[in-house]
């Protein structure tokens, strides 16, 4: 049964961050990010409601698959050189979604509020920018995810 995925928020916000992933998943990833203005516009509570549902869809089955006393760790690569970098050399908003994603992650969900909390804290247009390219880093990292388990390419 095909049924048309929503491109207006719905009254459920789960409907509405699944609605923006369906779009991600079908190829169409500024529907979905789209749908993300009333967490955004609805505060601080809200918008870091969206990072943890986005950062729980990327690590959720990697999370069940990890060994007994593992841990998720962060591994940043810089493209220029091949070799192993570090989580400061990446732009705000990306270091901001890669450490919250591995937060999250590792269940220290203090640490992740943490993180985002310094993002937003200096409410500037850099940190409003930073946090939109953060929620668009843990979008597409929720959608490459989604696509990867359930093998779907867009």
């Amino acid at each position: 049964m095909n049924h048309p995925i929503p491109t207006t928020p719905q009254d459920n916000p789960a409907e509405t961050v699944l609605a923006a992933l369906a779009h991600g998943m079908t190829g169409h990833p500024e529907k979905g990010a789209a749908l993300f203005e009333p967490f955004i516009l609805g505060g601080h509570t809200t918008t870091l409601g969206l990072c943890a549902a986005l950062a729980e869809t990327t690590t959720r089955d990697g999370r069940h698959n990890l060994p007994h006393n593992s841990a998720f760790g962060l591994l940043v690569i810089d493209p220029r050189t091949g070799r192993h970098g570090s989580a400061n050399d990446l732009p705000p908003g990306i270091r901001f979604a890669a450490q919250f994603t591995a937060a999250w992650a590792n269940n220290d969900r203090d640490t992740a509020h943490d993180l985002f909390d310094a993002l937003v804290q200096p409410e500037t247009e850099e940190a409003a920018s930073a946090l939109a390219d953060g929620i668009r880093a843990l979008y597409d990292m929720a959608v490459a995810t989604l696509r990867e388990t359930t093998g779907r390419a867009s």
